[in-house]
């Protein structure tokens, strides 16, 4: 029989007690053949013989876990509520067996999947991986309740991340993929569902993308194009440097976002022909900040809220708005600042007729280690120099 992973796991999932680490995968295992049971073949005694073994490692596993966590705070209002909800758990699977002889198995299934899938997405991946911080602090030496803090500021908003990847695949996946492969009954077309699903969240999320563009250039027709310019030549020096996808998608997104804050500077400094004043170009100077405040509670995968905030750095720390040098801006910011001025110099502004491809290559070769980081500027010149690369339209 094949199997579905309804519950991904991977190391992110591990709490760092390799015990209880190998007893979360037993369990998760148990889940995915409950899952794939259901998808291919839904017989009564199959299921309930998965049921039961369920239940009877639950025990086991439960039994095993509170006894370790009882090392450290016995007692404490910490265990006794993560006991609660071990209790809970088998009641609630108890009554699920005893529910599917007389109900409509298939609604119950469902739900004993959802319940099941939300329980040990909260349970292991926040619950006990808070556990195991509090006793990682408590180790070290520290106090019980300034372990439990120092545990959920060490987990911070990754748990959440985790926990919603999970849930959000299975509420937008589960149902869907239990029916298409009880009338497929083969993976593969599972798998490429799965890929137009992705396919077609992609497209959505660079609409999205695409709008806050949009909106920023009809403030700014004198710009307009320049996020995607810029997005595309960022691409294609982190190709060039051998960044992996992740990080080149998060380029590509960074390119798209990196002037949002613009949207905060008056239309008539931005469009102003002729020089700035200096309170006009310190007002300028703030719109990595605004960009930075506008995208630091989206929760992107990548760091696109640091690209606009960090892409006016220099190598030297002649930059703006906080003077970073070298290393401590991030390396996609420092790929963004160099495409920026790719893209400004070559192309026309209010102020100023366009330099052209040559002259704007040559700044930032003569700003190697002072302005531009040196491998940026190296990578991007030989996409333009060497291997034919032209300034997007």
């Amino acid at each position: 029989m094949s199997v579905i992973d309804i519950f991904p796991w991977n190391d992110n999932s591990n709490t760092g007690v390799q015990v209880i680490d190998e007893q979360h995968k037993v369990l998760v295992n148990i889940l995915n053949q409950l899952a794939s049971h259901i998808a291919f073949k839904t017989d009564i005694p199959t299921l309930n013989v998965i049921l039961d073994e369920l239940v009877s490692y639950t025990v086991f596993h439960f039994q095993a876990e509170e006894d370790i966590w009882h090392q450290y705070f016995p007692n404490d209002r910490l265990e006794l509520e993560h006991k609660k909800t071990h209790d809970s758990f088998v009641e609630t699977i108890s009554i699920t067996r005893k529910q599917i002889a007389s109900e409509s198995k298939d609604t119950i299934i469902e739900g004993l999947l959802s319940f099941l899938t939300r329980w040990l997405a909260t349970h292991i991946l926040e619950n006990d991986r808070y556990m195991a911080g509090v006793v990682f602090f408590i180790l070290s030496g520290m106090p019980i309740e300034e372990a439990k803090t120092k545990a959920k500021e060490r987990l911070g908003g990754e748990t959440k991340v985790l926990v919603d990847l999970i849930l959000t695949l299975y509420e937008k996946l589960s149902i869907n993929t239990l029916n298409l492969m009880r009338e497929l009954k083969y993976r593969k077309e599972q798998e490429e569902l799965i890929k137009q699903y992705t396919a077609q969240l992609e497209i959505m999320f660079m609409k999205t993308v695409g709008l806050a563009t949009t909106l920023s250039e009809m403030r700014d027709p004198y710009t307009v194009g320049h996020e995607q310019r810029v997005s595309e030549i960022s691409v294609a020096i982190g190709t060039e440097m051998g960044l992996d996808a992740h990080r080149i998608e998060g380029l590509k997104v960074g390119g798209h976002l990196h002037d949002l804050g613009k949207m905060s500077i008056p239309l008539e400094i931005l469009g102003k022909p002729g020089k700035l004043g200096p309170i006009e170009f310190m007002l300028i100077k703030q719109h990595p900040q605004a960009g930075y405040d506008v995208l630091k509670d989206v929760g992107f995968p990548w760091p696109v809220e640091q690209i606009a905030l960090q892409h006016h750095e220099r190598i030297d720390g002649s930059g703006y708005p906080n003077g970073l040098k070298g290393d401590e801006i991030l390396l996609e910011a420092r790929i963004v600042a160099v495409a920026d001025v790719i893209e400004s110099m070559s192309t026309h502004r209010p102020y100023r007729p366009g330099r052209g491809l040559e002259v704007a290559l040559a700044e930032i070769e003569r700003g190697i280690d002072t302005a531009y980081d040196r491998n940026v500027v190296n990578c991007c010149l030989q996409l333009f120099r060497n291997k034919g690369f032209k300034l997007p339209s």
